[in-house]
Parts: C-alpha cells; structure tokens; sequence
C-alpha cells in the first residue's frame, strides 16, 4: 500500500502544480488585457482633447498657392511737377538760384497688382501708378519662367482709386481666382499678398488676419464700402491681393491707417464686387460712366423715422429728399417724398447696394423702380443719364458728398 502511494503521490503534485500554474497564467493574462486596454482608452481623451487646437492650427499653404501666381510686382516711373514760388517774389539774391533748380522730379513707385483675366489685365491701386511713364511688371508665367514685361493703363477711377492695366507681353500671368465680397463676415479668414518693400520687389509676401470691420468709409466718405483687416498692409502692398481662406480674391489692398507709417494692424481693400464694377466698364469703354438717376437721398429708413414721416413704422427704403432739375429721374416723375423701396426687383438693403445697383448700368439703360407714394407701391421706368448726382450720409444740409452714381 505504502509503494502505492508513493508511486501515484508524483503524478498528483505534477497535476496540482501544472492546475497552479495554468491558473495563474490566467489571472496574468487577463490583468495584461487591462493594462493594454486602459492605455487605448486614456489615448482617445487626448486625441479628443487636442482636436480643437489642430483645427486651429490650418494651414493656408493651399489658399496661396491658388492666388499667389496671380500676384504682380509693378515698377513705375513718375514724372511730378515741383510747384516754385514766382521769381518776382524772391529776394534778387535768390532768383538767380531758382533758375537752377529743376522744375520736376522723377522718381520710382513700387506697388502690387493682381491678374484678373486670361488677357493678361492687371487690377491693382490707382495711386501705384498714377502719373507714370514708363509702367513695368514682374510675375512668374505659368510655366514657372519669371518674366518683366510693360503694361499700358486702360483706364482708372478716382473715387476707388483703382486702375486697370493691361500685359504687354506673350508670357501672361495667370488669373487669380475671382470671390464675392458681399458674403464675407468680420471675423473670416484673410490674406494680404503683395510686395512690402523696395529691396524685396522679387519676392511677395503673405500676411494672415482677420476681417476687423466691414463698410469702413475713406475721410468720412461711405462711397466705397472697404473692406478692413488686420493682416499687415506695408509700403509695396498696395494694389495687392486681399483673398479668403480658399484662395479667391475679396479685395484690392488700397491703403492703411498709420502714425508710424508702417503696418499698425489697421488696413483697407476695396471690395472686389465693387472693383469687378469698375473693372467691367474700364475693360468696355476705357472710362468709368456709371449711370445716373438725379436724386439725394438720406439713409436707410428705420421704424423711428419711418414712422416721423410716414405714421407707420413699417414702410422700408430710401427717402428721396430732393429731385435734380432736368434729370432722368424727374423725366420720368420721381418726386420728392416718394421712398425707393426697390430696384429691379431687389430689395435695397444700404444705400451703397443702391449706388451699386444703378452704376452697374450704363447711361442710356432702364432701370425699374418700385416706390411707395401716398400709401402705395408702384413701378417707375427711368432711363438713366449722365452726370454728378449727390447723396447725404445724414438728415442735414451739411453731408451732402458728390458722386458720379446713384443719388
């Protein structure tokens, strides 16, 4: 008995120790399953926690790269008359001096401009080459090859101070991609490209900000409603690109506010619906000839002044306050009093929408307006003119600004 025992008491132990072992194989692999698991999940809070940072972290790479080719350095020379004081107003002692001074200067301007059609027309700032001789761009082709050609003005407008050039050249820039300025909101995305300075005329530069203000007015004047932003405006910026996140074009850098004179954060483009206008007629008659209808008008109507002048609080539009003598607006029986409550239909939702809206028509076109007279809505047809028309930001006979347009 005793020999038998022994001889099974080996094989039990085997079996015990081998259950031991096979159980606390199992107790390891299941806290190993926890220990991978726990540090698969903690990994998904930090993904989640990060995730707003690297969206604010976009890159616009693509957004320039889109319109950047588009982009052009303009080279002009200027010639500038020097004003001198008449001779019979100097001492003798120094007439003889102001003869030897020169009685004009010559001087260099560098500026931006941006390719806006396949014809190779540049769009870039009036005061960029205005009175210049001689006007010379430089741009990368769209075959890589860099290339300086002349440009000849088109023509120009004062009053956006924009000009419209045109490549004289086979190697054309390529067009940048057009947007819409009446979408965009204070708070988008914006790029300024442009050439900042005279010793980097080669090389363009890219500045990212935001839209600060919309419908900013240029000294009080709400001709142009410019579009500003802080994304950094320098010397050779002018007449540059101002673009959206997605790379279309929503402005034409025109100036900047400074004390320093360089960029404090505070400049502003022309709208490019704005500047399409002017472009379109430029490219069609050389001059800007925008319609015009011959009234002043205040602005908008709200519920107080709606109700002041009406006893209803819900009559919406432009008050016409005076009608020019002889205009097309008097020919066809506009009369002061009437409000302006649409035009071709669209509903007028600023007074320079309205402006906008009659300058995209040529003198000679129709125009139909919806007014509301004595209580009641009715269509006028008026063919529109030419002429300077004017228009008053306030009630009072001290705003009154002149302009070639709507009022």
């Amino acid at each position: 008995m005793k020999k038998f025992l022994q001889f099974i008491s080996w094989p039990i132990m085997t079996g015990v120790l081998l259950a031991v072992v096979l159980l606390q194989y199992q107790q390891l692999e299941d806290l190993s399953g926890q220990i991978t698991q726990a540090p698969r999940d903690t990994a998904q809070a930090p993904t989640n926690a990060v995730a707003p940072a690297a969206a604010a972290a976009r890159s616009y790479a693509d957004a320039v790269e889109r319109a950047a080719q588009s982009v052009v350095s303009i080279h002009s020379t200027i010639r500038e008359q020097i004003e001198l004081p008449p001779a019979d107003e100097l001492p003798s002692a120094f007439r003889e001096l102001l003869q030897t001074i020169p009685s004009e200067r010559l001087w260099d301007s560098l500026g931006s401009g941006v390719a806006i059609t396949d014809e190779g027309h540049i769009l870039t700032a009036l005061h960029v080459i205005e009175g210049a001789e001689d006007i010379e761009v430089h741009f990368t082709d769209t075959q890589g090859n860099s290339v300086n050609a002349r440009a000849q003005l088109i023509g120009s407008d004062t009053s956006t101070d924009l000009a419209l050039l045109k490549v004289e050249s086979t190697a054309l820039p390529p067009p940048v991609p057009i947007g819409s300025s009446d979408g965009i909101r204070v708070g988008d995305s914006a790029l300024t490209i442009g050439y900042p300075r005279r010793d980097l005329m080669n090389q363009k530069s890219v500045s990212l900000g935001i839209v600060s203000a919309l419908g900013i007015p240029r000294d009080g004047l709400p001709i142009v409603q410019y579009i500003q932003t802080d994304a950094a405006m320098n010397y050779g910026n002018s007449g540059g690109a101002l673009i959206n996140a997605e790379g279309a074009l929503i402005g034409i850098n025109s100036f900047i506010y400074s004390e320093s004179g360089g960029s404090d954060g505070i400049g502003f483009a022309v709208p490019i619906n704005k500047a399409m206008i002017i472009v379109e007629q430029l490219i069609q008659h050389g001059v800007v000839t925008p319609g015009y209808l011959g009234v002043i008008t205040g602005e908008l109507l709200t519920e107080e002044t709606s109700r002041t002048f009406f006893g209803n609080p819900d009559i919406e539009g432009l008050l016409i306050e005076q009608v020019d003598d002889g205009s097309p607006a008097e020919q066809a029986g506009i009369q002061a009093g009437d409000v302006m409550v649409a035009i071709d239909g669209s509903a007028i939702s600023s007074v320079i929408g309205a402006i906008e809206q009659i300058n995209r028509k040529a003198p000679g076109q129709f125009v139909e307006l919806t007014i509301f007279r004595t209580g009641e809505y009715q269509t006028i047809s008026v063919t529109l003119g030419t002429g300077t028309a004017q228009y008053r930001t306030q009630f009072n006979d001290n705003a009154r600004i002149p302009e070639n347009g709507l009022d």
